[in-house]
């Protein structure tokens, strides 16, 4: 009996240092990666990490993707008879002059099998030598016997000569160097899901229940302030150095605002709340014809529900408003923001004799105001919150807007500027099921089923 458990404990031990050895493999060998000198910004996507991490989740929950294919559902991008080796870390590119696209190359393990995978769907395929190609909605690809690259593209209807042409140089190796010499050496350090290096950087980590990012790759966040969620569907605290993020001018409805004045007159937070809908009424313009047949103009009020936004300003408010009624912001008796300026809804400003201009989407709101403009967390803290599903159920969302978001249940970031003026931005979006994996969740919502 001893015998045996030492030889159950001996098995055990060399499938566990087998298994390490052969994933540390996999790991030294996707960073063996030629990275295009052109590129603006690198993502790496940790392919192993996101598949473990996906399959631990379902060990605790009955998973959608498993009950769709018990049901004779299929995700394409999930299926491992495609032809292609799939590498521990995949790394997609992005180019200046495609900023819409991102870009990629996978080695070919079986070329007829992917021939025979990408017959088998509704996308144009064209062989030829040396490079077939590949057209989709979402997707451009040229590939050779060994490998294929290709192109991710967000908007359909990009100009295939361009995105073909860094195909092509993708597969020719042009202007190329490996991973470890260029200056996106770092994120082989990075930890996460998904990582994103360039301009900015930015970390995803798909959790149960949530997904997870920051700005600068550290991980999660400190505890999120849950006193100004309380009966709030939105809040949002900007500090007043965040008004130096926006361009130096800013221009809607013929009117033109400097950041520099702003900020000449900003002096603290700026705060808004979103406390369920109120109504607010539209004119609609018809046309209808009088006896000689001629157009005559026939406006209808047409009542409409909206946000209702409760927001204060901490600033110097007398100049303020004085310099935006200069720039046709306000108008003439400083009581409401121009339809021109802001044309989604009616804006009303109100000023206090605290240093506070108040705006709101509610008429006579300044008792309702009073308390806006507290927040949390100093005046340097950045803090957003936004409840998706109970701004679907008020039924003020844009309908485009609400397909996007549909599958998510709340958004939350928080950010702190740091002692080097660098902002580090945490946050988090929640989905319904806080026992399976979210990235499940998206693929069974058909978040993801513009991905080839």
């Amino acid at each position: 009996m001893k015998r045996l458990l030492w030889i159950t404990a001996a098995v055990l031990v060399l499938l566990t240092l087998g298994t390490g050895l052969f994933f540390a493999h996999r790991q030294r060998q996707s960073y063996a990666v030629q990275v295009p000198r052109g590129a603006v910004s690198v993502v790496k996507v940790q392919v192993d990490g996101l598949v473990a991490d996906v399959l631990w989740s379902q060990l605790w929950s009955p998973s959608p993707i498993k009950r769709d294919a018990e049901r004779g559902g299929t995700y394409r991008f999930l299926r491992s008879d495609i032809g292609l080796a799939i590498p521990a870390n995949l790394f997609l590119y992005r180019f200046a002059d495609r900023p819409h696209v991102l870009f990629g190359v996978l080695r070919i393990n079986d070329v007829g099998e992917l021939q025979a995978f990408i017959r088998q769907q509704d996308w144009a395929y064209e062989a030829a030598t040396p490079f077939s190609r590949v057209v989709s909605q979402h997707l451009v690809a040229l590939h050779s016997a060994d490998s294929i690259a290709f192109a991710l593209c967000w908007e359909p209807g990009e100009q295939l000569a361009s995105v073909a042409e860094h195909l092509r140089g993708l597969l020719q190796g042009d202007q190329q160097e490996p991973l470890a010499a260029s200056r996106f050496s770092e994120l082989k350090n990075r930890k996460g899901h998904l990582n994103i290096m360039g301009q900015h950087a930015l970390r995803l980590d798909f959790k149960r229940g949530e997904i997870a990012f920051s700005t600068n790759g550290a991980g999660d966040a400190a505890e999120f302030p849950s006193q100004l969620k309380t009966g709030n569907t939105g809040f949002l605290q900007l500090p007043a150095w965040c008004w130096s993020l926006m361009p130096p001018a800013w221009q809607s409805g013929g009117h033109t605002v400097s950041r520099d004045s702003l900020m000449r007159y900003i002096s603290g937070k700026t705060c808004v709340q979103w406390r369920g809908a109120t109504t607010q009424q539209d004119t609609v313009i018809n046309y209808a014809y009088d006896d000689d047949f001629n157009p005559v103009e026939v406006r209808e009020a047409v009542d409409r529900s909206v946000p209702a936004l409760f927001g204060a300003i901490s600033s110097d408010t007398k100049h303020l408003a004085a310099y935006l009624a200069a720039q046709g912001i306000l108008d003439a008796d400083l009581a409401r923001i121009k339809p021109e300026v802001f044309p989604l809804f009616s804006l009303y400003t109100y000023a206090d004799a605290d240093k506070r201009l108040f705006f709101s989407t509610v008429q006579d709101a300044e008792k309702q105001l009073a308390a806006v403009g507290k927040g949390s967390g100093g005046g340097d803290f950045l803090y957003g919150y936004f409840d998706i599903v109970s701004a679907t159920q008020q039924g003020v969302l844009p309908g485009r807007l609400e397909a996007l978001l549909a599958p998510l249940s709340t958004i939350e970031i928080q950010g702190i500027r740091k002692a080097d003026a660098e902002m580090v931005v945490h946050g988090r979006m929640t989905l319904p099921d806080e026992s399976v994996n979210s990235l499940v969740q998206l693929i069974h919502s058909g978040a993801l089923n513009w991905l080839p």
